[in-house]
């Protein structure tokens, strides 16, 4: 039998992370043994567990990782959420074996000493969006919502993107829906939210805290076709590689690029975003495999290394 691995969650931040069930259920779906979730209430201790994957908001466990790693835990893993700016100070990666975290930057994937990796992960759709049945998508002519945004458009680090892409959308009189909300994680419900991308041709995809926002991975699931602004994050190869979405310099161009679609019901244009939408739908599979792929094997190189002798 396969030794289990510990996914080891504060219960405050498994209450508030958006994606908790796209970690557990697709990136480490294919890691070949059993996950026991261990749920750490508040003001409880942490338990000292070999074989543990440790998700930190934040670096709030640096210290807990130090002392595992004192008192001779091994297998230790560590999943790092929220640093969206790539800001962080990282020097509690040194008492995990391995790192997978959130917000793709080049610089903040450099491994300390005996490390196995520090590899960027995505963060996925929030739970009730996803998963989406491909059986259940509707096919582009069925697409009634031509554009769509919901959520915050001021006060984030990338509001000033946001407020050109309203801009572009009003001055190109662009038949699209924009749903401005007070704050995040306070607009739509996230089947509602699934609903409007499950109607949707081009999802909007602007920067929020970060290039990288979890709203990508949201109108991928729904099988739309994401629209952003170039960034290294959209072209490294490392992080999205120059996905088959659309890809805009800036939000003044988005009016140019929806002008030769504008006939929205005519056959061709159909069949053309359709064409898009069923390549941008592939692409999103294949990268969710890869990852898979990329965290099965770190990890497995953790339990090796732990448990060769």
């Amino acid at each position: 039998m396969q030794r289990p691995l510990n996914l080891v969650w504060p219960r405050q931040t498994l209450e508030h992370v958006l994606e908790g069930y796209f970690i557990k259920e697709v990136l480490l779906a294919e890691i070949g043994r059993p996950i026991r979730t261990v749920i750490v209430e508040p003001n409880a201790p942490f338990p000292l567990l070999n074989d543990a994957l440790i998700v930190s908001f934040g670096t709030q466990l640096g210290a807990y990782l130090k002392e595992a790693r004192s008192r001779g835990c091994v297998n230790i893993g560590l999943l790092h959420m929220a640093d969206e700016q790539g800001v962080h100070e990282r020097s509690f990666y040194t008492f995990a074996d391995y790192v997978l975290r959130h917000y793709w930057f080049d610089h903040v994937l450099v491994p300390p000493p005996n490390s196995l990796g520090v590899i960027w992960i995505p963060n996925g759709y929030r739970t009730g969006v996803g998963p989406i049945m491909p059986q259940t998508m509707l096919p582009t002519a069925e697409r009634r919502i031509m554009g769509f945004f919901s959520g915050v458009l001021k006060g984030r680090t990338f509001s000033d993107e946001r407020q050109q892409m309203v801009k572009a959308i009003q001055a190109g009189k662009l038949p699209f829906l924009v749903n401005e909300t007070p704050a995040f994680a306070q607009g739509l419900g996230s089947v509602a939210y699934a609903a409007y991308l499950s109607m949707t041709r081009f999802g909007l995809v602007p920067g929020g805290n970060s290039p990288e926002t979890i709203r990508l991975y949201e109108v991928l699931e729904a099988g739309a076709i994401p629209v952003m602004i170039k960034s290294p994050f959209v072209t490294a190869s490392g992080a999205l590689g120059n996905p088959p979405f659309i890809v805009l310099d800036n939000w003044s161009e988005l009016p140019a690029f929806y002008g030769p679609y504008s006939d929205a019901m005519a056959a061709k244009i159909i069949d053309e975003i359709e064409s898009r939408r069923q390549d941008a739908y592939k692409w999103w599979g294949c990268f969710k495999a890869l990852q898979q792929r990329r965290v099965k094997e770190l990890i497995d190189r953790s339990f090796a290394r732990a448990y060769s002798n």
